[in-house]
Order: C-alpha cells, then sequence, then structure tokens
C-alpha cells in the first residue's frame, strides 16, 4: 500500500602542567555525551487525531531525486553531500534529552576524530539548542517503533518527521482506513488460496499484515534529531522483513498551507521537491536573545500566521514588510559547514508552529532508532 535530514570543532588540548581542559575541549567533551545517544531514529508524514488514538497503514509518499543542490535529494545522489557534512558532525548513537526517549539497537558508531577543518558560522551547540525547540510529529506502533515507506530505486526505507500535528493527524487517519481495508483484502485472499505476496518488503518479506500497523500513534521529536538524521548514513532492521536491514532516509515535512505560502513568495522549483521546508521571515522583525552575546535575534517562522501575528504585535501601526521565504535543509547546512560564511544564519532562530508547541505537550516521546516497520 502506497504512503505519505554540531559540534564545535574544537581540539582538545591542555597546556603543560595544566590540571584543566580549555572551554573549546569541555564544550566538545559536553556534546559528545549528549550525543553519545542519537543514531536509530525514524518518522512519518502528516495528519490531527489524539496521540494516543491506535490507526495504521498509510499511503507511500513518493520521493522526487533532487540535485546535488537540492535540500534532500534522493539516496542515489546524496552520498557526497552526506559525506560531507558527517565530518561537521560528532558520528553517535542514541540521544536523549529531558523530554524524548530515543532507543536504538543497532551498533554505535564510534566518535569521530578531532577535525583539522575550521569551525562552522555557528557553533554547534548552538545550533543545536536552536534547532531543539521546534517539535516534530512522526508515526509509530505501540511500541514506539517508526512506519518507513520502502523506496525500490534506494532498496531503503524513507522516514518522514511533520512540522504540523494535523498533518500527522490526516497520515494517522488514513493509516488506519488503509489498515482495516488491507486487513480484509489479506482475509479474502488467504481464503481464495492465493499466496501472492503482495504484503511484502524485500525478498523475505510476509504477506501479513502486522497488527502492530492498527496500534499506530503519533509521537513528538525534536529538530535537532531530526536533522541530524538526515545527513547521517543509518540502517535499521524492518520487523516484518523477518530482520532483513535496509538503509534509512529522513525528510521533514511541512503542512500543505506553507508550502502553497511559499510557492506564492517563490514560484520556482525549489518548494516544488519533495522534503523542502519553507521559512518565513521580514526584514526589521526582532525578537529577545537568551544567548550570551545576543541582544536581539531575527527569527525565521515554520508558520506565515505566526509570523505575521508577532509583526503585528510589536508595529501595530506599520504595513507588513515584503515577507521572504529560506529553505530549512540549506539554512541547518550554512550553519554546520566547516568554514561557513552565510552571516544571515548567525543570529537567525527558529520559530515553531505554535499549535504544534501545544499539542507537542501532549504527545508521547519514545521513538526508536534501529528498528522500523516498512509500508509499501
Amino acid at each position: 500500500h502506497r504512503n505519505r535530514q554540531y559540534y564545535q570543532a574544537t581540539t582538545c588540548s591542555t597546556g603543560p602542567g595544566s590540571k584543566t581542559m580549555n572551554c573549546s575541549s569541555l564544550s566538545l567533551l559536553l556534546f559528545a555525551t549528549q550525543l553519545l545517544s542519537c543514531a536509530s531514529f525514524i518518522a512519518p508524514q502528516s495528519s490531527i487525531l489524539s496521540c494516543n488514538k491506535p490507526s495504521i497503514l498509510w499511503k507511500q509518499i513518493t520521493l522526487h531525486a533532487a540535485s546535488e543542490e537540492s535540500t534532500t535529494s534522493s539516496p542515489l545522489h546524496s552520498e557526497k553531500r552526506r559525506n560531507i557534512l558527517q565530518t561537521a558532525l560528532i558520528a553517535a548513537a542514541p540521544y536523549l534529552t529531558a523530554t524524548t526517549v530515543i532507543t536504538t539497537t543497532t551498533a554505535q558508531p564510534a566518535f569521530a576524530a578531532a577535525s583539522e577543518k575550521p569551525p562552522p558560522i555557528i557553533p554547534l551547540l548552538t545550533t543545536a539548542k536552536r534547532l531543539r525547540t521546534v517539535p516534530l510529529f512522526a508515526i509509530v506502533d505501540g511500541n514506539g517503533t517508526p512506519f518507513h515507506t520502502y523506496d525500490k530505486d534506494s532498496a531503503g526505507g524513507f522516514g518522514y518527521f511533520f512540522t504540523s500535528y494535523i498533518s500527522a493527524e490526516y497520515v494517522l487517519d488514513d493509516a488506519k482506513k488503509a489498515y482495516e481495508k488491507a486487513k480484509v483484502e489479506a482475509a479474502q485472499k488467504k481464503e481464495a488460496g492465493d499466496t501472492t505476496n503482495n504484503g511484502s518488503i524485500g525478498e523475505d518479506g510476509t504477506g501479513e499484515v502486522p497488527d502492530t500497523w492498527g496500534q499506530a500513534r503519533i509521537v513528538t521529536v525534536p529538530l535537532d534529531i531530526a536533522m541530524q538524521l538526515s545527513v547521517k548514513k543509518t540502517q535499521s532492521v524492518a520487523q516484518n522483513a523477518k530482520g532483513k536491514t535496509f538503509s534509512t532516509y529522513y525528510q521533514v515535512i511541512p503542512a500543505t498551507e506553507d508550502l502553497n505560502a511559499a510557492l506564492r513568495i517563490d514560484s520556482g522549483q525549489r518548494f516544488k521537491e519533495r522534503g523542502r521546508v519553507p521559512l518565513f521571515f521580514v526584514d526589521g522583525l526582532r525578537l529577545p536573545s537568551n544567548e550570551e552575546g545576543l541582544d536581539r535575534v531575527t527569527p525565521a517562522y515554520f508558520i506565515l500566521k505566526d509570523l505575521v501575528k508577532e509583526w503585528k504585535k510589536q508595529h501595530p501601526d506599520s504595513d507588513l514588510p515584503k515577507i521572504q521565504v529560506r529553505e530549512l535543509n540549506e539554512t541547518f547546512r550554512a550553519m554546520i559547514t566547516p568554514g561557513g560564511r552565510d552571516q544571515s544564519v548567525k543570529d537567525l532562530v527558529f520559530v515553531a508552529n505554535s499549535e504544534s508547541v501545544a499539542k507537542a505537550k501532549e504527545c508521547p516521546r519514545s521513538y526508536k532508532l534501529g528498528e522500523m516497520i516498512l509500508t509499501k
């Protein structure tokens, strides 16, 4: 059934006779400790139901290969970009925060050696903190195992994170209907003696409809985790493919209304590619900063109406300036690329969908890495 991507490069050194590490070394150590828990994550696509309401299967999100410059190019064309960006990240395993429990069942990659490359334009820990305030949503089974869609071209599984709870709910609702239909069809084929493996994933799949799809639910995952996964090479074991391991890829999926708003501003090809996520901003809009050394920051909004609301709050008697849009994945790369020179990201912060922030407080926070349920 068809359904709908940090770390300051510091050198750990101590002076002769010094008994303590320098600040850069300590930052790296602290960050490494945090990251020593992030590598088997996955996610799905869009809808709005109760977080704990059971549901299932979903329509596969057809992925379109993008160019090398694309923010979310296909796995067949993104290996070079992944390899480059991974040098900016400290290779890690399961990631743990106070609000999200990530579990991993795969071997944990070793930490990368210190790099001689120049540091990114923003300290990686700062980038992580800015991203972490944005909640995303994924669809998992009752045990926190995410649903992925099988892509024949890459022979891998795609996981999706949604910026909108409503989007995730729509997908979950569709999944519930698809699950019930699949059960009926499977029963009819079994009764007719049809052994065709229509429900299989890969060569060793099974035609049975997994009951876990009937227990699907929405969980919340922070944006920093999703973005790390989008540039990492990961693999997961498919529970419904007799333990077969597949390469996994991740994308963040924006709400349709936000994507349409971006297309009205930028009608080119950029936001017509799958996985592009718009961020809205205007010149002259600033917010107080809680970062040391920054008094004010420039907000980039995931939802246009939140930007308009904030402008009217700050400038009730002024017309809204021209709305501009930038892309999430491109912005993330500009922040973490060694030796980056994009000055526009230095004081840029991400403002989450206000409705999603409220919904995230109600959602479970368990997400398994290294395991998945594949759908066609």
